[in-house]
Parts: C-alpha cells; sequence; structure tokens
C-alpha cells in the first residue's frame, strides 16, 4: 500500500511539472510580437518538442484507460447513412467498385487502392464540391444565409452547452479574427464555422445550464453578425448557427469538411452515430475519448486529427486540483480572447453576455476547455496546413469511407 501510495505521488508531481512546462512552453509558441511579425510566426504551426514527447506519454497511457472497444453490433449498418444522405457519394462509389458495398461494408475498402489515384480524387473533390453548392442553396432560400463554398467547412453539429465544448471552437473563432485584424494580409485557410444545435427543445438539468446555453448560442450568433460585418473577417471567416438542425443533419454532413468531436475525454460508451461523419468522408477533430478512439483504429490515426487531455491526466487533474487561471495568466492568445469577452465585444447590446461564460471558464471549467486549449489551437493548424494540400486532404477522407466497418 505505502509503494502505491509513493508511485501516485511521484505521479502526481511528474504530472504538476510536465504541466508547467506545457505552460512555459506554450507562451514561447503564442506569445504575438506586435512588431513586425513574419508570417511563419503569426500561426501555430506545431507544439514544442517538450510538449509533443509529453503528450506522447499520455496519448499512450490513454489507451490503456480506454481498454479494447466491444465488438460493434452486426444488425448495425452504417451503409444507410450513405445512401439515403449522400446520393452523389454513393453513386461515386457504386459506379467505382459495384453494389455489394450496401449489403458488405467492407466492400468499402476496396477504396483503398484508389486514394492516391489523381481521376478518382478529382471525382471525389467534385462530389463534395456539389453537395457544398446544394447546402448552399437550401441555406440561402431557408434562412437568407449565403456560404463561401469554397471555404473549408468546419462543423459543429451537437446540442449547444458545455459538454460539447463548443466554447473552444468560440475562442479559436475570437483568435483567428484579432489576428486578422491585427495583419490584414496573413494568409488562411478561408473557414466557415457552422453551429448546428441539436436540441430542438433544449432541457438543461438546471437553471444555470439553460442561461449557459442560451449565452452561448447568443454568443455565436453576435459572432455570426459582427464577422459578417467586418470587411477585414468576411471572405476569411464566416459563422453560421442552424438551430434545431437534425433536419439538416445528413445535408450537413454530405458537404462538410471537418466534424469536431471534443468533448472532454471520458469512459463511456461507444457513440455509433458518429459514424454518419466518417461513412461521409468527413474527417474528425478528437479529443481523446472512448469514441474517437474507436473511430481513430477504423480509419486509421493519420486519418484524422486529435488532440488534447488524456483519461489519466483528467483523473490527475481533479486528485491534484486544477485552475484555469494560470492558463489566463500564461498564454496570451487565451487572454485576448477572454479580454475581448469581458469588454463586451461580442456583445455590446447585452454587455453581461460575455461576463457570464468569463465566469464558467475561469470558474470551476468543468470541461478543462482552458488545459486544452493550446493543444486545440495547435491541432487547428495542423488541419489548415493540411487542407491546403488537396491531395492528401481528399486521401484522407476516401480512406475515411474505406475504413467504415
Amino acid at each position: 500500500m505505502m509503494e502505491s501510495s509513493n508511485f501516485r505521488v511521484r505521479t502526481g508531481a511528474s504530472f504538476l511539472r510536465n504541466n508547467r512546462l506545457a505552460l512555459a512552453e506554450s507562451q514561447k509558441l503564442a506569445r504575438p510580437n506586435r512588431e513586425g511579425m513574419s508570417e511563419s510566426l503569426q500561426r501555430f504551426k506545431s507544439l514544442p518538442p517538450a510538449v509533443r514527447r509529453h503528450r506522447e506519454r499520455w496519448v499512450d497511457a490513454n489507451q490503456s484507460a480506454i481498454g479494447v472497444p466491444k465488438k460493434q453490433s452486426a444488425l448495425f449498418s452504417p451503409q444507410h447513412w450513405l445512401l439515403s444522405g449522400n446520393p452523389r457519394l454513393a453513386k461515386l462509389v457504386t459506379q467505382t467498385i459495384g453494389t455489394r458495398w450496401m449489403t458488405h461494408v467492407e466492400d468499402l475498402e476496396q477504396l483503398v487502392t484508389l486514394a492516391e489515384c489523381p481521376l478518382f480524387q478529382s471525382q471525389w473533390h467534385a462530389v463534395k464540391l456539389a453537395n457544398k453548392q446544394a447546402l448552399a442553396l437550401d441555406l440561402k432560400r431557408s434562412q437568407g444565409i449565403e456560404i463561401d463554398v469554397n471555404s473549408l467547412f468546419d462543423l459543429h453539429l451537437q446540442p449547444i452547452g458545455t459538454h460539447h465544448r463548443q466554447l473552444l471552437t468560440i475562442l479559436h473563432i475570437i483568435n483567428l479574427g484579432d489576428r486578422l485584424k491585427q495583419y490584414p494580409g496573413s494568409k488562411m485557410v478561408p473557414r466557415t464555422f457552422i453551429f448546428g444545435d441539436l436540441d430542438a427543445v433544449p432541457a438543461p438539468e438546471t437553471a444555470v445550464d439553460a442561461n449557459l446555453q442560451r449565452s452561448i448560442i447568443a454568443l455565436i450568433e453576435s459572432l455570426a453578425k459582427i464577422i459578417a460585418a467586418d470587411r477585414d473577417l468576411c471572405g476569411k471567416i464566416q459563422v453560421v448557427y442552424i438551430p434545431d438542425a437534425q433536419a439538416w443533419t445528413s445535408k450537413l454532413y454530405a458537404a462538410a469538411d471537418v466534424t469536431e468531436q471534443i468533448a472532454t475525454a471520458t469512459i463511456e460508451d461507444i457513440d455509433l452515430t458518429k459514424m454518419q461523419a466518417t461513412i461521409n468522408g468527413v474527417i474528425a477533430i478528437g479529443s481523446l475519448g472512448k469514441t474517437n478512439y474507436w473511430l481513430q483504429q477504423l480509419v486509421g490515426e493519420d486519418n484524422c486529427f486529435r488532440f488534447g487531455l488524456a483519461i489519466p491526466e483528467i483523473e490527475l487533474f481533479k486528485e491534484y486540483g486544477y485552475d484555469p487561471i494560470n492558463y489566463y495568466k500564461h498564454y496570451p492568445q487565451i487572454r485576448q480572447a477572454i479580454d475581448y469577452l469581458l469588454a463586451g465585444y461580442f456583445s455590446a447590446s447585452e454587455p453581461s453576455l460575455g461576463r457570464a461564460i468569463v465566469n464558467t471558464l475561469l470558474g470551476a471549467d468543468e470541461q478543462m476547455v482552458m488545459a486544452d486549449y493550446i493543444f486545440y489551437a495547435a491541432c487547428q493548424a495542423q488541419v489548415s496546413a493540411t487542407y491546403d494540400r488537396a491531395a492528401q486532404w481528399t486521401q484522407m477522407s476516401i480512406f475515411n469511407v474505406a475504413g467504415v466497418r
């Protein structure tokens, strides 16, 4: 028992020391230089080597915490999502490998041999563009929203709230906007951030949850309006909010480039519905939870993007203490975003809106948004850099479909 106790103490001390290291390195990574900062320094290229080595150890430990996912039911048939929701891609697949995949999903593996074929990649890309154009037309007709079909479609399709951590993406959008305002000529992959709310009738557990949910939705809508009206930002960043998005699910997955599955890593049952994005060739940005780990094993770790705290880290934070204010103090990009919210920049008509969200982030921060943000920002930079390499991106998308089982 004493040996076990000493091991926990040593592990905790190492964890806290490495956490401080990550904070120190992130400060070097992110500190903005307002005097002639070069283009290469304006972007998150990658995490510093010391932090990257630290992450690799925790990712390995995460696998042990998750264990081996259970074999899925033989009755589960993901093909129906492709056949019913993405007829253009289903047609291309059928023309290429025949119809047997409709009843034998393992036949999709035949797409692997075609993933590097320029002609097939061109056909695949044409299907994605057609789906984007169809979604854009529907949004314009039904909601009066115009979206750039040549931008990267970054999709959040979950109930709005703290659990699914839309706040990580909101902070990232604010940081991107700040960079473009400071350096209007900055090169950036154009992004359309789409928040689809799957709560038709929101039912949070407490009044506090309900208020925070309303605050997050109001902030997303306010961001959308402010960015659309800003000459420096429009054309490079766009924010779209779709309430009651259940009816839009198939069209959104058919058109999306990436899907954000970024809830804090926890040990929970695998959510099979996440495969709806994968069968549509949508590449996942995922935290280290059980569902994302399972999908990574199917499609290959090189064909998705992962980031964030591992389950053992979260457990150690809970045991040894977690102070989100440290991240505000040490991380300039996060401090900028928080200060924008505190100043009411995105909620001039409702100044308390930003403060309510800040109180959540710098208070308990139960979903550990502050601790995960440095890794999330670096992951998003990797997404943009990969999207710039069209052939590699299309190949990853094909591998996602080919990996479905």
